[in-house]
């Protein structure tokens, strides 16, 4: 499995694990005309009743407006996004119906790259509300209605050992300091 380029991505391939995704990171998705090719950031697939959940999220920095928009639009191509929902059909032996959850976490944005994220179908989440609207409540999920194979160990509810950053946001918010 690659490694995150950068703790962001670490951090939002950790929250989809402990959402039950399977992940995938720096997923290779198309080949550009000049012989490179376009790679996903982070990707997370599950089967939820009989439709297969995508959510492909890049990570970054929004803030250098058009060119931002512009770059968002080839990291969401047609092109890119069926290639990676291909992908997981076939990971999944997979023939029905996909929902496809096109995401973008941003470290920086401004209000103008914010809209013409909006405008491409992307839902972006500046970092602090990612943490808060979806990283937090999902670790609180868990904490509550923890997944165990053995009946035995059923109140265990600590978080996996390899889940060190939302170990770390756990501790911040039990302890009131984050915001």
């Amino acid at each position: 499995m690659p490694f995150p380029e950068n703790w962001t991505e670490e951090l939002v391939a950790e929250w989809l694990g402990l959402d039950g995704y399977l992940v995938e990171l720096g997923l290779p998705a198309c080949v550009t005309p000049q012989g490179g090719r376009y790679t996903a950031d982070v990707v997370g697939a599950k089967i939820i009743g009989k439709t297969l959940e995508i959510k492909h999220i890049e990570v970054g920095q929004l803030a250098f407006g058009q060119k931002s928009i512009d770059s968002l639009n080839k990291k969401f191509s047609n092109q890119v996004c069926t290639s990676i929902e291909n992908y997981f059909k076939d990971r999944f032996n997979f023939t029905g119906k996909a929902n496809y959850h096109k995401i973008y976490v941003a470290s920086f944005w401004t209000k103008n790259t914010l809209t013409g994220a909006a405008n491409l179908g992307i839902r972006v989440y500046p970092l602090p509300k990612f943490i808060q609207n979806q990283v937090i409540p999902t670790i609180r999920n868990y904490r509550s209605n923890p997944p165990s194979l053995n009946p035995k160990v059923r109140g265990i509810t600590a978080l996996p050992n390899v889940n060190w950053l939302l170990k770390l946001l756990e501790y911040l918010d039990q302890r009131k300091l984050l915001k």
